[in-house]
């Protein structure tokens, strides 16, 4: 019942949190305005509300706004400051840019950073107090299993802090117990040696439970780890995967707008890659080819034809020297032309592709588009990758390609389909550009 009334709290929260920051800020410029003695006219109240903007945006980067159970602590302050810095930092830019003249807006701005820090610091501390208050009356809880090996310190370090809000309900190590509970439970910690198919693809079929690893000492040089609850248990963190709506709608209309306006300047260079394959090919220019989509929907991809006529009826012959598991892929296909081989060093062969993200076949950001043929090597847990839309590139791409080995190729798809983000997409759109350069697995 606790848990219920809590539940219709819990979702001002982050609200609150913008609000707070947002009103922690304005209240820092009045204040620095105040000991400085300057006067906020226009157009200073437009270059401060931009400032919150960048603000704001940078507190997202460094996760201030994400779901956790430990409370404000070191971290959530260092992230607060180096935040706040580089919102500064921008900021001067822009002072120095565009009017050099205006000193004491510059002081004005740093002032009102410092006090931001601050202030912002303090009022998330209360807000945290206040949480912690409905947590230790037993509201807001989290029910926990441990699974695997026991470990008594770290279910004892549970119980006794109140402020997580953390019941256990089970530790155990057999995998058919643990199925049973995974209905009952919020987070599962696994304490084991090594994760195996049957439990992997648990993990990624139970979307709504939070998993934290907490892994063995010998993998902490190669796993990517957090200090989250406890300052001496290192965790990997699964989180539970939210579909946030308001990003997928916002991510379509950057599809339409970057496909769309992309075509248009791109289409000089469409006629003349069209036209040379016309003089050194015969057939066609585009090759058109069926894929698998979301949920395993079948459409038609586009690409510029890159190898010679016939080519398919020739993969029979081929597949024992292919080598990479999963796929067809060789490094010296003997059915690609030369200028095929240059579209794609140049990944111009993959362009037209455009065409279909306009369509809404794809996007511009996602995991490979398959071939049904492929499809039966997605058994189990690996058919997670076929839940969202393909993408033009997408982290595999830009994490070696072909080099990379089938599962550890699939992984990175679901990775990148559980942590789907406005922010994730631009960084993979920012580092596909080094990657065409560098052409690594390119083949």
């Amino acid at each position: 019942m606790k848990k219920k009334i809590f539940s219709g709290l819990k979702p001002l929260y982050f609200p609150l949190l913008y609000a707070s920051d947002v009103v922690m800020f304005i209240l820092s410029v009045f204040i620095a305005s105040a000991i400085l003695k300057f006067q906020l006219i226009p157009p200073y109240p437009r270059f401060f509300l931009f400032t919150l903007l960048i603000l704001l945006v940078n507190h997202s980067a460094y996760k201030l706004y994400r779901d956790k159970r430990n409370l404000f602590d070191d971290n959530d302050f260092m992230s607060i400051l180096y935040s706040s810095s580089i919102t500064f930092f921008i900021m001067m830019m822009f002072i120095l840019t565009f009017d050099q003249s205006d000193w004491r807006l510059l002081l004005v701005l740093l002032l009102s950073i410092i006090f931001t820090v601050i202030l912002t610091s303090l009022a998330r501390m209360v807000l945290d107090r206040i949480v912690f208050l409905f947590r230790k009356n037993g509201y807001d809880r989290k029910k926990v299993l441990f699974f695997g090996e026991k470990n008594d310190e770290l279910a004892k370090k549970i119980e006794n802090n109140k402020s997580f809000g953390y019941e256990i309900m089970k530790i155990t190590s057999d995998l058919n117990v643990l199925k049973r509970h995974l209905g009952f439970v919020d987070i599962v910690f696994l304490h084991m040696e090594k994760i195996d198919d049957k439990l992997l693809e648990l993990i990624i079929k139970n979307d709504s439970i939070h998993w934290k690893i907490v892994p063995p000492v010998l993998n902490l040089v190669i796993e990517p780890v957090a200090f989250d609850e406890f300052k001496d248990y290192p965790i990997i963190n699964i989180s539970d995967m939210k579909k946030n709506s308001g990003y997928l709608v916002l991510k379509r209309i950057i599809d339409l707008a970057v496909s769309g306006i992309a075509l248009l300047i791109l289409s000089p260079l469409f006629l003349l890659v069209a036209a040379v394959i016309k003089i050194t090919m015969p057939g066609t220019v585009f090759f058109r080819h069926e894929r698998l989509g979301k949920n395993l929907k079948p459409f038609r991809i586009f690409k510029f034809r890159t190898m010679i006529v016939g080519a398919d009826a020739m993969k029979a012959k081929l597949i024992k020297k292919n080598e990479v598991k999963g796929l067809f892929k060789m490094k010296d296909d003997p059915r690609i032309t030369k200028f095929g081989k240059f579209l794609r060093r140049s990944c111009i062969d993959e362009l037209p592709q455009l065409i279909n993200i306009f369509k809404g076949d794809m996007t511009l950001v996602g995991p490979r588009p398959h071939l049904r043929s492929e499809l039966e090597n997605f058994r189990g847990w690996r058919m997670v990758r076929f839940n969202v839309k393909p993408g033009l590139t997408g982290l595999w791409q830009v994490n070696g390609r072909h080099e990379l080995n089938f599962d550890k190729a699939v992984l990175y798809d679901i990775y990148y389909i559980k942590h789907m983000s406005l922010l994730l997409d631009i960084s993979i759109i920012l580092k596909t550009i080094p990657a065409l350069l560098i052409n690594k697995g390119r083949y």
